[in-house]
């Protein structure tokens, strides 16, 4: 087995014991969620906009609040996870909903639906999971219609660098690796686990699409988490920045948008 391979089954582990914590916790608010109201945040609806009857591919889904949410807006989703524990519930989420997304189990590196979709979309703390970001960038290209269009909204890579120290900016094969019983929700994992993260700069995930076939459209900068994550503190209204750097304006959230050519 190679080391890659081994890193990404540690990873897959590691979400199947997650989600059953997620959809327990209170981060997640399933009953929130079931009443109708969206998990989506404004950033990425307003770069989204309108997505009525368009076909669209959700990577990373995990399980499928996201997908759910898209599918209400009048889109025509299909979404795809690694962790078969996360489709299993995304599924049944999807029942309970009467929502028509198709969930599929797939590592999205190997992805291949033969299906072109008017839209990619992945949202928040997905780039670190995937040790190669041009197989990435070939599977959003291989999945989207000419004319049609990528929107990545995620996590900043200055922001990691500010919140773990041992976090490197720029890529390296040998991923950080991570023993922990815990996670970003509240509530404890059952099991410790070991996940793998890989660091990748914005110029990196920048070159991984314009080698594919995607050019650059829109880039965007927030201010703030739209999530309250450990050591940080409200700002403003569902705004959110960490304790120690409140008084500093740092990068927080990215929003992407790339055309395929």
């Amino acid at each position: 087995m190679t080391d890659i391979k081994k890193y990404l089954q540690w990873n897959k582990k590691a979400w199947n014991t997650r989600t059953p914590t997620h959809i327990a916790s209170k981060f997640y608010n399933q009953n929130k969620f079931l009443s109708g109201n969206t998990t989506l945040n404004t950033i990425e609806l307003d770069s989204l906009g309108d997505i009525k009857d368009k076909t669209l591919l959700h990577l990373q889904c995990h399980f499928g609040q996201d997908s759910i949410s898209l599918d209400r807006m009048g889109a025509l989703v299909t979404a795809v996870d690694f962790s078969d524990i996360s489709i299993s519930e995304a599924k049944k989420l999807n029942l309970k909903n009467n929502t028509n997304v198709r969930f599929i189990e797939s590592d999205v590196l190997n992805l291949n639906l033969n299906k072109k979709f008017d839209l990619v979309f992945s949202s928040y703390g997905v780039i670190g999971w995937l040790p190669d970001l041009n197989a990435w960038a070939n599977t959003i290209s291989n999945h989207l219609k000419k004319g049609g269009e990528f929107l990545l909204t995620e996590f900043h890579p200055f922001l990691n660098l500010i919140i773990d120290d041992d976090q490197d900016y720029f890529f390296d094969p040998q991923p950080h690796i991570e023993k922990s019983n815990s996670t970003y929700t509240d509530g404890k994992l059952n099991n410790e686990t070991t996940t793998c993260w890989w660091s990748h700069s914005l110029t990196e995930i920048f070159i991984a699409l314009e080698s594919n076939g995607l050019k650059l459209l829109h880039f965007e900068e927030f201010d703030y988490s739209p999530y309250k994550l450990e050591g940080m503190i409200e700002k403003s209204n569902e705004k959110f920045v960490l304790e120690k750097k409140a008084t500093n304006r740092l990068p927080y959230v990215f929003n992407l948008k790339a055309i395929k050519k």
